[in-house]
């Protein structure tokens, strides 16, 4: 009687997912797996609009740690579903997402790469290209096939297998860079494809490079950030041609000074950081908890598309972001669709609180999750009396409510501790200095003593 059962569960294994609190949130993995993984809602959920119960995923109890950004919504069943996971564990930049092999190791024979599905075509001539590069955080980079040379936006991982599509459909005539965090390779790409100009965001041009940021100074073309939709080469498109434009860039500061987005055909709208859809929301959303300039601006930067839309300017069907995931969006397409969904963004984006979130705090913070067992992550959570959310504190206290943990208890008790430790460091410096400054009195009055002692 028991064996039934347990052949059932053989036959249905294709292996498991699991989420560990590595996970910050790029969202890169859904995109690759989106039938499996979903977001798991941050600790302000209720503050979101009212249709969020209705579109809120159930990802599954015990398939992610608390604090992972990512859960899981439904386990492999198929080979099919366990290709789509090894992409997603591939993907991952964070090396937060865990697949556990079926016991029937067969069903692994034959897989090869993770990658070996991809390009994918998303649409027409859009391809999403896969292969992220963890330089990158791991952002989706898309290719916009065309006869007299594509544009790439954003950089995969570079490879022979990358190079050749390219290569293959057209070669690249543009390398379009949405933001400064997505800049990695470019001048791999761009020596690979001589001839090819690389577009960035004036603001976001990076003179000397770091281990986050490539050096962005040689680029061709610098975009300054005015709101007018401009060519790939900079020249102002006049709004009626908007809407039938093969490509018009549409400058968007916010998540960073110099962030851009991409129209294509009035169909796709390329948003690099700026925008993303939220299936949980069920509507697109800014990254408030990665935004690195300022939420405000980001704010009035979707108050300008949302005065395209609504003067017919402005239309797309689809969203592909660079981090979070990509969606065809409900409607027609239309200018009127278009304005109703960013009219939701903007309602959404108006309620959250105003900020930035300083970039070095959140690469710190995302540096203990990816090490947990560190000495520096221990002491950290030790000061939050360890458990979930013990360290949220590193981060500002507008910008906590937005991690899937966030316990505001154990923010003030290591915030607490943390003022009783500088306290005491402090006092016991300033002790150590006066005992120092008494120890060298004595030994100077000592010493003069001695010296104005008459001989005998």
């Amino acid at each position: 009687m028991d064996q039934q059962p347990r052949e059932r569960e053989d036959e249905e294994d294709w292996g498991k997912l699991f989420v560990t609190r590595a996970c910050c949130g790029a969202a890169t993995c859904r995109n690759f797996a989106p039938e499996l993984l979903g977001e798991v809602a941050p600790a302000h959920w209720d503050a979101m609009d009212g249709d969020v119960k209705k579109h809120r995923l159930n990802v599954l109890p015990g398939t992610y740690e608390e604090g992972a950004f990512t859960g899981v919504l439904r386990q492999p069943r198929s080979k099919e579903d366990l290709e789509a996971a090894r992409t997603a564990v591939a993907a991952c930049p964070f090396h937060a997402l865990r697949l556990t092999a079926p016991k029937d190791r067969k069903r692994m024979g034959g897989m090869g790469s993770p990658w070996r599905a991809w390009p994918r075509r998303i649409d027409g001539d859009v391809w999403a290209l896969g292969h992220p590069s963890q330089n990158n955080i791991g952002a989706t980079a898309y290719f916009i096939e065309h006869p007299s040379g594509g544009v790439l936006v954003d950089l995969p991982k570079p490879s022979e297998e990358i190079f050749r599509f390219l290569a293959e459909h057209g070669g690249v005539r543009w390398i379009f860079l949405t933001h400064r965090d997505h800049t990695e390779h470019h001048a791999e790409f761009a020596a690979r494809f001589p001839g090819s100009r690389r577009i960035l965001g004036a603001a976001d041009v990076n003179l000397t490079g770091n281990e986050y940021r490539a050096a962005t100074g040689d680029v061709e073309i610098k975009l300054g950030d005015s709101p007018d939709p401009l060519t790939l080469e900079g020249a102002p498109i006049p709004l009626q041609a908007l809407p039938d434009a093969e490509f018009a860039v549409i400058p968007q500061p916010g998540h960073t000074p110099g962030s851009l987005c991409l129209l294509h055909r009035g169909r796709f709208l390329f948003t690099g950081d700026h925008l993303a859809y939220s299936r949980r929301l069920g509507h697109m959303l800014a990254h408030r908890l990665q935004c690195w300039e300022d939420w405000g601006r980001q704010t009035r930067s979707v108050r300008r598309l949302v005065a395209l839309a609504e003067s017919g300017h402005l239309r797309f069907s689809w969203v592909l972001p660079g981090h979070g995931e990509w969606q065809r969006l409900q409607g027609d397409g239309s200018a009127l669709a278009t304005a109703a969904q960013l009219r939701r963004t903007l309602f959404w984006m108006e309620r959250q609180a105003s900020g930035h979130v300083d970039l070095r705090r959140y690469i710190f913070f995302t540096q203990l999750r990816m090490k947990p067992r560190s000495k520096l992550a221990r002491a950290v959570r030790a000061l939050g009396g360890e458990g979930p959310g013990s360290d949220n504190w590193l981060l500002s206290r507008a910008t906590r409510p937005y991690l899937p943990d966030h316990d505001p208890s154990k923010e003030r008790t290591a915030l607490l501790r943390a003022s009783l430790m500088t306290a005491t460091a402090l006092g016991a410096s300033i002790g150590i200095a006066w005992l120092a400054t008494r120890a060298l009195s004595s030994a100077f009055s000592a010493a003069s003593s001695a010296a104005l002692k008459p001989s005998t």
